[in-house]
């Protein structure tokens, strides 16, 4: 993809206000794609990044490269795996940098991280993404030469695929036909979950959209926080949302199990389908299709429980990064927004 710009002059939306704005409240743990989709909102709707966030972007893809190489080391020193012998004092000297602290990736650092990539232990540590927080390094890395040439800027793929952590709550409006949508976008990681109930208390938002990271179906909490699977934490986290007093008893909540397309890459292995069955007995099904119908209708079975509430709830399968078909889900989605909005206004009968 080319250079991140709007295409176009348009006539300029008018200014946002109470009445004009339909709030969505972003939440998941961390890595579940909600930021990525937030981009990706950006992006279908032609808003610009602005000088600061290009500048922004410039340094986090910079501390992907080194943080996510640092990732890669730990977890072969963890595992009782060895980088090669020529490779020891490089992984060394680079466990020591503090990404924030590099002015830039120079020229010797960068071919030091290429260096460090094509080990074979990394490699083969590195192909398998479920268990990774910078799970775009293979791009990156594929992108390198570009991305340290003196000229760079970002490209619009560059920064889909770009981790950034959340911190805080932060709020992104988008003029989208006749209103305002206000996209609230809020931390995952847990200490950034405190502020979820303080987010929710102080403002009305049309729906929750929840995030779940399919591919992460068997992998453990780095946070160590619970010793259930990051998965399995993510529907606990979603069940006492639910059944909480935190939200509204009428607001939609959408459940978009995400990385599809890291799923569909696990279950093209042997170990892939296999982990599936073994993490849950009571699957039946035999393509990666049924495994995501699977996973969702896991994440409902609260519906069948003792429930409540009466929160509309409905399911998309997701790949943030696609998008073309995030664009139909999305419209999807803002159909069924603005039904049940004008449901709960009584100037939709009984649809």
């Amino acid at each position: 993809m080319g250079c991140c710009c709007g295409s176009g002059q348009r006539k300029a939306p008018p200014p946002q206000d109470i009445k004009n704005t339909i709030n969505l409240l972003n939440l998941g743990v961390g890595g579940c794609g909600k930021t990525t989709f937030v981009k990706q909102m950006k992006i279908m709707h032609d808003v610009s990044w602005d000088e600061v966030e290009i500048a922004n972007y410039k340094k986090i893809i910079k501390t992907n490269f080194i943080n996510g190489t640092q990732d890669l080391i730990s977890i072969a020193e963890k595992t009782g795996k060895v980088l090669s012998p020529e490779n020891l004092e490089v992984a060394k000297s680079i466990t020591t940098l503090k990404a924030r602290n590099e002015e830039k990736i120079t020229s010797e650092l960068g071919n030091q991280l290429l260096q460090i990539w094509n080990d074979p232990v990394i490699q083969q540590i590195a192909s398998h993404k479920e268990n990774l927080v910078y799970i775009h390094l293979p791009y990156f890395f594929d992108n390198i030469e570009r991305i340290l040439a003196e000229d760079y800027t970002p490209s619009t793929e560059d920064i889909l695929r770009c981790r950034q952590r959340t911190a805080g709550a932060n709020s992104t409006p988008i003029w989208v036909d006749k209103n305002w949508f206000t996209f609230w976008d809020i931390g995952g990681q847990r200490p950034e979950r405190s502020k979820w109930e303080s987010v929710l208390n102080e403002n009305n938002f049309a729906a929750i959209l929840y995030f779940v990271a399919s591919d992460e179906f068997d992998c453990a909490d780095k946070d160590e926080e619970y010793e259930y699977t990051k998965f399995e934490m993510s529907k606990m986290i979603f069940r006492e949302m639910l059944t909480s007093n935190l939200i509204a008893k009428d607001a939609p909540v959408i459940l978009f199990m995400n990385r599809s397309d890291l799923f569909e890459d696990r279950w093209k292995t042997t170990e892939g389908p296999e982990s599936f069955r073994a993490t849950f007995p009571d699957f039946q099904g035999e393509s990666s299709k049924d495994a995501l119908n699977f996973l969702i209708q896991y994440f409902l079975e609260i519906l069948r429980e003792d429930y409540p509430k009466n929160n509309p709830i409905i399911s998309h399968t997701t790949c943030a990064l696609d998008t073309r078909t995030m664009l139909v889900v999305w419209r999807s989605v803002r159909e069924y927004v603005m039904k049940e909005a004008l449901k709960e206004l009584g100037l939709l009968g009984g649809l």
